[in-house]
């Protein structure tokens, strides 16, 4: 014979079983899967800020550093940053002279031997006269070169067949203007 106390455990202890079978389906069906959304950006910016050009070598009032100097150097040279072991040594070595002329147009002649150098050659600079001075002053000076200079340098060039992209290099690398930014 059955109870009353029998059938009121049974009735809840189905509630419970039914309350927890539905607290699991709502549970598993409430879930939502997570949508996510690529963006692809067609125009990214870096803000980068583009190299200005000088006007003319009276913008430049400040004396770059014996640091700068070499870094500077290397890199319109090599096309890539020097490395910083060599800079440290570079740096003592100006330092040890003491004559910061002379110091810079060894570390020049130096760097002018090295492998990986990226400079015209010859037959380039002949080929196109006014591409290579052009593009001398854009890489010592950071300027276009004016029409008297271009004429000068290319007549200078022309008349002395000797006159190679490494001493034009040089003589630019050694000049005044390119020791001020």
């Amino acid at each position: 014979m059955i109870k009353s106390n029998d059938v009121k455990s049974c009735t809840a202890g189905k509630r419970k079983f039914l309350f927890t079978a539905f607290a699991l389906v709502a549970f598993l069906f409430s879930c939502k899967k997570e949508i996510v959304q690529n963006n692809i950006y067609d125009n990214v910016y870096y803000e980068v800020t583009p190299q200005v050009l000088y006007e003319n070598n009276a913008q430049k009032n400040k004396q770059k550093t014996s640091l700068q100097y070499i870094s500077i150097l290397y890199t319109d040279l090599f096309n890539q940053s020097i490395p910083s072991s060599n800079l440290v040594d570079l740096s003592e070595l100006i330092l040890s002279i003491g004559d910061k002329g002379i110091a810079n147009d060894m570390i020049l002649q130096r760097m002018l031997t090295l492998p990986g150098l990226q400079i015209p050659t010859q037959a380039q600079m002949q080929a196109d006269m006014d591409g290579f001075i052009s593009a001398t002053y854009q890489r010592f000076y950071l300027r276009n070169p004016t029409a008297y200079e271009k004429i000068y340098l290319k007549n200078l060039i022309l008349a002395d067949s000797s006159l190679t992209p490494q001493i034009i290099y040089m003589a630019f690398a050694l000049s005044n203007e390119y020791i001020f930014y």
